[in-house]
């Protein structure tokens, strides 16, 4: 196997890893907040070595320029989904999203 080979194994293996280890977390965690801690290296850390994998096999052909446009996607699209993810749990939770008249921390100004 060629040096490239190698690479490309090493970077899916880290892509698949990632992810089943992301995958593991949200299923151990019991709080919808901690949840959505274990998503975020399943849409960063994994697709940009899957996307680096391919584009290492494939060069920049149509492939990998659709590995780089698909992480690039995950990438912005991530931090949105899951603040909308968090801000329907804590509607869900407390009927709004404002901060609660108990949470509010001493001497802190909202």
């Amino acid at each position: 196997m060629s040096p490239r080979g190698i690479l490309v194994a090493a970077l899916l293996v880290v892509g698949v890893g990632v992810t089943l280890a992301s995958c593991v977390g949200v299923l151990v965690m019991r709080d919808v907040y901690d949840r959505l801690h274990y998503t975020a290296p399943a849409t960063t850390i994994a697709p940009l070595a899957i996307a680096a994998a391919v584009v290492l096999e494939e060069r920049l052909s149509a492939a990998g320029i659709k590995a780089l446009l698909v992480a690039v996607v995950l990438l912005v699209t991530n931090p949105v989904l899951t603040h909308a993810t968090a801000r329907a749990a804590r509607v869900r939770r407390f009927g709004e999203w404002t901060v609660q008249e108990g949470e509010q921390v001493k001497g802190e100004r909202l």
